[in-house]
């Protein structure tokens, strides 16, 4: 059977559905941000990308891949109601968080109100994408083909048609962004069953095998205060909507 393509994003009631895309046209200018306040944009721009972690780095003792594979693993753990993917304004993101670093997730178009604990790094997509196996979406491997690289090729394949990005921090963009496209490596998790009923999707409650891809950012811890993070992902050869959520952030 033939695999179908499919772009999950942030957050849609389609988020595990195929075929899903994004157009130029629904992307606002980067210039419609407010910055917190005039020094923080005058620091960032003074830092560039130091507040950024490289994409060869090693955070907290795991690479950008291995935190795309936890990233995940953290929003399939909940039911519909929960799921932070699925979150209009920012209530959903405090749940079950641990350690160093503190996941963003959200719903696509809306505005987020989150308080990050001091000293905790951010993790955050820009747009990504699953495959899981088995999935009728998917189709199967070929005869003689892994499971763990049929689902890398289609995970690759989908974080190749994402062209639409854009990331700023209190204004000020980061640049490069195309550097920090991910695959994930093979993870198995037993999703939340609830899933299935707002996603179409073929979560199964058992265990299944997964492979994420996109394009993700890890943060430095922020300095105390108020920041407010844009961040803008799609792909233009899919449906005609890009993912487009702020972030008004308070750093403990």
């Amino acid at each position: 059977m033939k695999a179908k393509t499919k772009i999950t994003t942030l957050a849609a009631a389609t988020f595990f559905a195929a075929g899903i895309i994004f157009l130029t046209a629904c992307q606002k200018d980067s210039s419609t941000v407010t910055p917190a306040n005039t020094q923080a944009v005058t620091d960032l721009a003074r830092q560039d990308r130091s507040v950024i972690f490289p994409i060869q780095a090693n955070m907290y003792g795991k690479t950008y891949p291995e935190w795309v594979a936890e990233f995940w693993k953290w929003n399939l753990q909940f039911d519909c109601d929960h799921v932070p993917l699925r979150d209009v304004d920012g209530s959903r993101e405090s749940q079950n968080q641990s350690g160093p670093v503190f996941f963003l997730s959200g719903r696509r178009g809306n505005t987020l109100s989150v308080t990050v604990p001091a000293d905790k790094s951010i993790f955050i997509p820009l747009i990504t994408f699953e495959a899981d196996f088995p999935c009728s979406d998917n189709g199967d491997p070929a005869p003689g083909e892994t499971i763990e690289h049929f689902l890398t090729s289609i995970a690759s394949t989908n974080a190749d048609a994402m062209d639409q990005l854009l990331f700023t921090i209190d204004g000020v963009p980061v640049n490069n962004l195309s550097d920090y496209k991910i695959i994930s490596p093979m993870f198995s998790i037993a999703a939340n069953s609830d899933l299935a009923n707002c996603f179409d999707n073929c979560i199964t409650g058992t265990a299944q095998q997964f492979v994420a891809s996109g394009y993700f950012l890890m943060l430095k811890p922020l300095s105390p205060g108020q920041h407010v993070i844009r961040r803008v992902g799609g792909a233009s050869a899919f449906f005609p909507f890009v993912y487009d959520n702020t972030y008004n952030i308070t750093q403990l």
